[in-house]
């Protein structure tokens, strides 16, 4: 824990959605992406094995501010969260609509940070939220296919990646950053690592597959009831909802819906969303998501 008195050294990653504030995004649209990108990070921070509840976390709507303590390594952030944080993205962004996608500012450094009565004091966190603002950042994002960019203070480089070749210290180029009162140089990684290769799985047809979807969904508890199926095509885009033919027995009832969203553009992504609200994050809801993805990745 952060004291009052004395300050503690932390590594600092500040992160920061691209085109929050886009006028094509709506209140709901921005709801579904916090929601996402915090989930996102908790699932990355989980499958690294660093404690969430142990960090010191800002919700900051459209990013985040994570302190993470000395104990945990800091080349962690890189060669762990990093690419579990991409694959949680890439998943989040397969099943969203397209104001509904993330793509992310990564900034990484480390330094003292104080507790004070409202919240927390640091030039390490001025410095990092300096080098997430940066326009080399910015323009590195535009430019990469990646969901992720990612700086590191010269610092972080100097001490971490450069010693450690799981950071692909080869990928980091060298820029120079002002922003505001900052004059530094930085480091920015142009793409991610690669996220870790399944062993090959048999195609499966589209009939297998749909048979998959419809079974995870009556996994769900709400499916499975009458009542809970109407509420989740009331959920639905009016245009999607109306067009389900109704069926008397409920795998009958699932499959019409999956088919009928199938139909539209982002309709898969819409009965997904539909089902997060509905259930929230759940083991079932999640293997909905798995079903999904194999079915967009044409079952393979």
């Amino acid at each position: 824990m952060l004291s009052h008195e004395l300050p503690l050294h932390h590594t600092i990653l500040v992160v920061d959605v691209e085109r929050y504030g886009a006028p094509e995004r709506t209140d709901h649209h921005r709801a579904a992406v916090h929601n996402g990108l915090n989930r996102a990070l908790r699932h990355a921070f989980a499958q690294a094995s660093i404690d969430w509840d142990r960090c010191v976390v800002q919700d900051g709507g459209d990013g985040a501010l994570v302190l993470v303590p000395a104990s945990t390594p800091k080349n962690v952030l890189l060669t762990d969260v990093l690419p579990k944080l991409a694959a949680e993205l890439e998943d989040h962004n397969a099943l969203a609509p397209a104001p509904e996608r993330i793509r992310l500012r990564f900034a990484l450094h480390a330094g003292e940070v104080r507790r004070v009565d409202h919240g927390i004091v640091g030039e390490g966190v001025i410095h990092a939220s300096r080098l997430l603002d940066s326009a080399e950042l910015r323009e590195a994002l535009r430019q990469s296919a990646e969901a992720i960019a990612v700086i590191v203070s010269d610092g972080f480089h100097r001490d971490v990646v450069r010693h450690d070749p799981r950071t692909e210290p080869e990928k980091f180029h060298p820029v120079f950053v002002r922003v505001k009162e900052l004059r530094v140089k930085a480091w920015i990684k142009y793409s991610t690592p690669p996220s870790p290769q399944s062993s090959p799985q048999r195609s499966t047809s589209p009939a297998e597959r749909l048979s998959s979807l419809v079974d995870a969904l009556l996994e769900v508890p709400s499916v499975r009831e009458e009542a809970g199926r109407e509420t989740l095509l009331g959920l639905l885009p009016p245009q999607v909802r109306q067009a389900v033919p109704h069926q008397r027995r409920p795998r009958l009832q699932v499959v019409e819906l999956v088919r009928t969203c199938l139909d539209y553009e982002d309709g898969l992504a819409n009965l997904l969303a539909a089902v997060r609200e509905l259930e929230g994050d759940s083991t079932a809801v999640r293997g909905v998501e798995t079903a999904a993805r194999h079915w967009l990745r044409g079952g393979n």
